[in-house]
This record gives structure tokens, C-alpha cells and sequence, in this order.
């Protein structure tokens, strides 16, 4: 695997309770410098809320290393949530997708951060749990793409963050947020 050195020591030390120095677009620039092609393509697809998986037989392959791995995380929460939501709606979930079971402790983990007092309260647990399963991810990784790939999904973690702490962005974050979870509700409901 390709090393990285120049582009990981140069890029800003990050925090999940600050606001990051750099934007998602200016840190994939960066990358673009020194990155292969695939590498890039790879970082660039690192998104904190992946999207479902479609299970047609022309689907690619599940992403290589720590993408893979935080994907299947995300999903597996996702998995958990929504029959938690779905009798909060009074709705069955027996339709509801089913765990892939990597994290024995998901279900209470989950449980958790949604019976946090407020959706904010229970989004801060969310990223306080995400930032912690990229940190996880890090170990062992110092200037390869994994580490490049780590570091963009604790950016969009650190952005979010900074935007929900925007008592005004963060207000129009969260009604945005909502219309997604509630759409996705629905069309597991139908």
C-alpha cells in the first residue's frame, strides 16, 4: 500500500469539539496531489452516513479496510435504530431490515444514544460514538490511504459538529436531518 507521508504530516491536527481548518473539498485537493487515482476515489467515497446498499448483482464490491468496516458499522446502528423509531411511530417492524450482528454491544449501544432527552443530546452522543469508532479504525494506521480515509470521515464529523453548534445552521441542520430520517422512514413503512 501506497504511503503518504508529505500529505498526512501536513495536514491540521482535528477535533471533533472545534471547527475544522479545512473544508471536505480543500482536503480532497490536497489529496489529489499525491494520491493515486483509486486511492483518491476511495477517500472520496468516505462518507459518515453511507447510503443503504443495493443488493442487485451489478453492485460493486464492498469498499476495501476501514471504509468497509465503518460502513458496516453505520448500517448495523442504522439496523438497530429503526425498529426503536418504528415503535416510537407505532409502526411494525417486522419489514425492517435485518442486524449483520458485527458488534454484540450495538443494540444497547443504540438504544442509548437514541433515549438521550433531545435529538441534539442524542446527535452529539451519535458523533461522540462515530469519532470514536474512526479513532478506533486509526490504530495502526499512520500515513497510508486508511489513515487518509479516517481522517476525511472525522472532517465531516468535526464539520457537522461546528454546524449543529451554530445555534442558526445547526436549527436549519436539524430540520434537514429530520426530513431525511422521516423520508426513510416512510419508505420502509410502505
Amino acid at each position: 500500500m501506497q504511503q503518504y507521508y508529505y500529505t498526512v504530516a501536513s495536514l491540521p491536527a482535528i477535533r471533533l469539539e472545534e471547527p475544522p481548518f479545512l473544508t471536505s473539498e480543500e482536503f480532497l485537493e490536497i489529496c489529489r496531489t499525491e494520491a493515486s487515482p483509486e486511492d483518491l476515489e476511495v477517500i472520496r467515497s468516505a462518507v459518515i452516513l453511507p447510503d443503504a446498499p443495493d443488493h442487485s448483482s451489478d453492485q460493486p464490491s464492498p469498499p476495501p479496510g476501514v471504509l468497509g468496516i465503518w460502513n458496516r458499522m453505520v448500517r448495523e446502528f442504522q439496523a438497530h435504530a429503526a425498529p426503536m423509531r418504528a415503535q416510537n411511530l407505532g409502526w411494525e417492524g417486522d419489514r425492517l431490515p435485518r442486524t449483520e450482528g458485527l458488534d454484540a454491544s450495538m443494540a444497547e449501544r443504540t438504544r442509548a444514544i437514541l433515549s438521550e432527552d433531545t435529538p441534539l443530546k442524542a446527535e452529539n452522543a451519535l458523533m461522540r460514538w462515530l469519532w470514536q469508532l474512526a479513532e478506533d479504525l486509526e490504530t495502526g494506521h499512520h500515513f497510508d490511504r486508511e489513515k487518509l480515509v479516517v481522517y476525511h470521515l472525522k472532517l465531516q464529523l468535526a464539520t457537522r459538529r461546528a454546524r449543529l453548534a451554530d445555534h442558526e445552521s445547526g436549527s436549519e441542520e436539524f430540520s434537514r436531518q429530520y426530513e431525511v430520517v422521516a423520508q426513510s422512514l416512510m419508505e420502509i413503512g410502505t
